[in-house]
């Protein structure tokens, strides 16, 4: 099953245990990870070659077109504080639409599948007081 291939890096060949085995050894995925994320080699250890950071930045926007952005945005953040208001009927509303579910669904357990409905502190209670009693006749009639 095993198949030979070649090293991706040091382009020796290899047999590799799975399908996706592209390295013959983990020094050779290290040193690959290496090369293609262009790590240096510095007096006993790796470092990232640093990138220069003015070639990166963008070009300064003109002033006139600076203070178009800045306006633009004071805008937008004008529309959304005024949209902020909360509708309370509408929210009554989804109360009482959540309310309705939640009874609905309680009555057709209630109809449907009325063991399957959780026990309650009452229903705990007087299971408790049934076994008191049934223990209490036991001890009755074993000491006849």
């Amino acid at each position: 099953m095993a198949k030979l291939r070649l090293c991706k890096h040091c382009r020796q060949q290899f047999e590799s245990r799975r399908s996706n085995h592209l390295y013959c050894a983990p020094s050779c995925r290290t040193k690959a990870s290496y090369k293609r994320n262009n790590y240096k080699y510095v007096s006993g250890h790796y470092q990232k070659s640093e990138i220069e950071t003015d070639s990166q930045l963008p070009a300064p926007l003109p002033n006139d077109e600076l203070i178009i952005a800045v306006q633009e945005l004071e805008d937008k953040i004008e529309r959304i504080n005024q949209n902020k208001n909360i509708n309370t009927t509408s929210v009554k509303e989804a109360a009482l639409g959540t309310m309705a579910a939640d009874a609905g669904s309680y009555v057709a357990k209630k109809l449907f599948a009325p063991k399957m409905l959780p026990a309650t502190k009452g229903d705990i209670e007087s299971l408790k007081e049934q076994i008191q009693q049934l223990k209490a006749a036991l001890n009755f009639y074993r000491s006849k």
